[in-house]
């Protein structure tokens, strides 16, 4: 939580410090790179819990804290290098630094941008790929990681157009938790889905603009019900999944929490399903809204 508010708070001071036209600070960027990867290898659940835990108003500091950490994971789990890690959850914290130059109208319109505002707000991963270039102490992976999470396999991405291997391992990474997150965030205007919807929509998504080995690699790390799902067990009880399981995907650590069969709370548990002797297993993942359930209060 400690590591997750310092995140939020310094890439709010930095967009500030970029609007006044300030240098960036690199030395408390790189601090705090360094503290999320130790606290992933640590509890790589710990972070992904936060993520799960966001206010509607504050997302654009959020996200971009949010996709550190999922970079993080991802990186972690296919054994990046030390460097490479660092440098990339580095890219994925500034990789919106460049939406501090578009303005606020078109940043903050509660609806559907038109074609012409969407072209403004495109510039956004060019504006951050020039202000990071200028920045003293940014290594290249950094702004290729930030330059190119809009860019797409079928060359429908921007800001350059780029097809298939002309896209960076870093950027096909980075393109796909950048989409993970936002697809699962509230907004305003804009009800997120499910972790599991979002998985289902990176897979559909792989057939044009997203890597679909990678998606398939994502999919493995963050697990089949990620956490912060709710899902249905074989009891009849709902429980949100808080802890994910290497092992075994199916058998989650979850805190039971309603009955479906009465309609009803029940005493709050947790349930390892993949302890010796536990009955109880996963039928299929279900929409929170269905029940009126913030699965947010369960998850700390």
């Amino acid at each position: 939580q400690k590591v997750h508010n310092q995140a939020q708070s310094l890439v709010g001071d930095l967009m500030n410090n970029v609007k006044i036209g300030r240098a960036i600070d690199m030395a408390p960027v790189h601090q705090l790179a360094h503290e999320l990867q130790n606290s992933v290898f640590r509890n790589p659940n710990a972070l992904s819990c936060l993520g799960r835990i966001r206010a509607k108003d504050n997302y654009l500091l959020e996200h971009s804290v949010n996709l550190s950490v999922l970079m993080s994971l991802f990186g972690g789990y296919r054994r990046l290098s030390s460097d490479a890690l660092h440098q990339t959850i580095v890219g994925a914290l500034l990789h919106d630094i460049g939406k501090i130059l578009i303005p606020d109208e078109i940043l903050h319109k509660p609806g559907r941008l038109t074609p012409e505002e969407f072209e403004v707000m495109k510039a956004h991963a060019q504006h951050s790929r020039t202000i990071l270039q200028s920045t003293e102490g940014i290594g290249d992976l950094t702004i290729i990681t930030a330059a190119q999470h809009h860019e797409r396999m079928d060359g429908s991405g921007y800001p350059e157009g780029l097809k298939g291997d002309e896209i960076s391992m870093y950027g096909r990474m980075v393109a796909i938790t950048d989409v993970y997150d936002a697809i699962t965030a509230d907004r305003v205007y804009h009800k997120g889905m499910t972790p599991t919807q979002g998985l289902k929509k990176l897979l559909e998504w792989s057939d044009g603009h997203l890597d679909p080995k990678l998606v398939r690699e994502f999919i493995r790390c963050v697990g089949l019900y990620p956490i912060g799902s709710l899902v249905l067990l074989e009891s009849g009880r709902l429980g949100v999944v808080i802890e994910t399981n290497d092992e075994d995907q199916r058998l989650p650590v979850v805190r039971v929490m309603y009955s479906i069969k009465f309609r009803m709370p029940v005493m709050v548990d947790t349930l390892d399903l993949a302890k010796p002797g536990t009955q109880d297993r996963i039928i299929r993942s279900v929409n929170p809204e269905d029940y009126s359930i913030d699965v947010r209060k369960f998850l700390v």
